[in-house]
Parts: structure tokens; C-alpha cells; sequence
């Protein structure tokens, strides 16, 4: 179904506005039970610094290093050039919205590729020895920097933004919602946003698959459902286990109010692949895993929302799974 020009142009305008304004939610806390590893004794998780990152450590992904340290892990920035020295420091090594230099600026069409081919064969053989990665790409432009890397792991992301539904929606959920229909009004109105946003996201829900990540180690750790916040959709291959599956209406569109847009239903934003003795998780957008707050309302976006109460368990599962805490035997 083609979406209304003015629908792109408003779900766009609130996108780039909300990126603009956002701060990482320092303040916020999830309680772990049972932690993995103690206190900074898990592996070493570093987060890539080097490829212009629109998320660091020390900026909007404050809040996931947070997450992981309170798993036990040991999470470092890593601003390092991909040599096989470099990244055999790192148990996991987690890239989330890599961008060429070219696009740093001008994110135009053509988005050029991130990596250079000498850093992909570098990655690959580094997974295929037992390293892991998390590979996190939002929207448009981060899925063209990208997707040499994703095509190598065994996804074809398509280089757009992905909604739920035809009516330009803002948000994903992923699994049977138990949020009432005064929860996400309330979200709406906090965002200023019309609701018929919301409700196409609420009417066209994607599933979660069945994998370790998303069973956890036990019920309290099961994920029930994950929201995330405007992202792409990326078409699997055979190699890859689903997490997110977009809803049968699913659609995507280019950055322009006057492109054609694409049936998404099916495709993914959230998978995994195994490579030799390694391991990889591939999320097609990025606020899932972190909690920023914006404006002068100090709205919240992420995993702090209280509509998505286990994006934050979600993201530990990834990285247990990551680890081998979860899914010793792949699944």
C-alpha cells in the first residue's frame, strides 16, 4: 500500500526532531535478579568508536554499557582500527550505526559503505575464530553503510525506513502486547503525535520467533514483547534464526515524500547467525537497546518506556546469548 506523501513528511519531521534532542537517560536502572557474571568479571564487550558511530559509550549508548556492567560485563569503547590484534581483546564487539565518512555530513543518496574490505575479511575471520558481534543499524542512512557487512552474515538490508502499517506509525511492537489502548494514547499525546500512529503499530503487530535469546533462562527472563522505534527491515537468509518479524502490513519508503514504498511484511529487525565458532545478532534499529529522554518535557524513547518493559531483558538476552550463557547448543 503507498503511503500519503504528508504521512512520510510528518513521521520524518518527528524522526529527525526526536534524534536532535536526545540525551542518554543516565538515571535509568534495571533491576537483574540474577546477574550472569559478577560485579566486572564477565567478558569484555567493546563498543565500536571508529567508524563516525552515531552511538558511544560515553554518549547515547551510556545507558546500554550500563545495562551490560550490571550483567557483570566489562563494556569499553573501542576506537581501535579492526586488526586481528585489536579485536582479540574483545568477547563481543558491538557496532551500532556505523556511517562512511562521506555520509557524516551529507546523508544523502549515495550512503557509501562503512567498512572497507580489508576490515570485513579482518571481522569475518575474527567471528569465524569465536568472536561475536552485535550489529545495530537504524533508518536510512545506516543500512546502506552497513550492508556489505549484513550481506556477508546473510541479510539484505534494504537502505529505508520500516513502519508497522500504511499510516506512517513511529513505533514497532513485536509479540502479543498487553499494554492497554490508554498506555499508547498517553504516548501520543506526551509526543504530540496523532494517535492513528500508535494505533496502526498496535493493529499491525510483528512476532517474535523462537529462540533462545527470547526464552531466557527462565520465565521471569521470557520476552513477552519488544517495542522499538523506527528503524529498517532487513530480508533473511536461510542461515539466519528470526527474533522480530514485521506484521504482514509492514511497509518501508526512502527519506523522499514522493518514493515508492515496499511491502516489508515478513522481513525482519531482529535475527541471528552462527559463523564458524562465533556468533551474530543483527537489530535493524537502535533505541531499543538504550533509553534517551529529549526536550523540555524530558520525553523518554527506549527501553525506559513504560510500554516496553522487556526490551531491557531482550537486550541482556542478546548479549547472554552473545556469550554463550544462553543457546550453548545453537539453535
Amino acid at each position: 500500500m503507498i503511503m500519503r506523501p504528508v504521512s512520510v513528511a510528518c513521521m520524518l519531521l518527528a524522526v529527525s526532531q526526536s534524534a536532535a534532542a536526545r540525551q542518554p537517560d543516565t538515571g535509568f536502572r534495571h533491576i537483574i535478579a540474577t546477574p550472569a557474571f559478577g560485579i566486572n568479571a564477565g567478558p569484555v564487550v567493546c563498543i565500536d568508536e571508529s567508524h563516525a558511530n552515531t552511538h558511544t559509550i560515553s554518549g547515547t549508548y551510556a545507558p546500554f554499557a550500563t545495562l551490560l556492567r550490571a550483567d557483570g560485563y566489562q563494556v569499553q569503547g573501542f576506537s581501535l582500527a579492526w586488526s586481528s590484534s585489536a579485536l582479540q581483546q574483545c568477547a563481543v564487539l558491538v557496532v551500532a550505526n556505523a556511517i562512511a565518512t562521506a555520509n557524516t555530513r551529507d546523508r544523502s543518496l549515495p550512503h557509501h559503505p562503512a567498512f572497507s574490505k580489508l576490515e570485513l575479511d579482518t571481522l569475518i575471520a575474527w567471528i569465524n575464530a569465536g568472536g561475536s558481534l552485535l550489529l545495530i543499524a537504524d533508518h536510512a542512512p545506516w543500512p546502506g553503510a552497513a550492508g556489505d557487512l549484513g550481506m556477508i552474515l546473510g541479510v539484505n538490508m534494504l537502505d529505508a525506513f520500516a513502519t508497522p502499517g500504511d499510516s506512517g506509525a513511529v513505533i514497532a511492537i513485536f509479540g502479543a502486547s498487553e499494554v492497554p489502548d490508554s498506555a499508547w494514547r498517553q504516548y501520543a499525546t506526551d509526543r504530540n503525535l496523532p494517535d492513528r500512529r500508535i494505533r496502526s503499530a498496535v493493529a499491525n503487530l510483528g512476532t517474535l520467533g523462537s529462540h533462545p535469546i527470547l526464552q531466557g533462562r527462565n520465565s521471569r527472563e521470557r520476552i513477552r514483547w519488544v517495542v522499538t522505534f523506527t528503524g529498517h527491515a532487513f530480508y533473511p537468509s536461510e542461515s539466519i534464526q528470526p527474533l522480530l518479524a514485521f506484521g504482514p502490513r509492514a511497509t518501508a519508503f526512502l527519506d523522499r515524500v514522493d518514493a515508492a514504498s515496499f511491502p516489508v511484511g515478513g522481513w525482519l529487525q531482529g535475527g541471528t547467525v552462527t559463523l564458524g565458532r562465533g556468533r551474530a545478532v543483527v537489530l535493524g534499529e537502535a533505541s531499543m537497546c538504550t533509553a534517551h529522554i529529549g526536550g523540555p518535557r524530558r520525553i523518554r524513547t527506549g527501553m525506559n518506556i513504560p510500554e516496553a518493559p522487556d526490551n531491557a531483558q531482550f537486550c541482556v538476552n542478546v548479549l547472554r546469548w552473545l556469550t554463550k550463557v544462553l543457546g550453548n547448543t545453537p539453535p
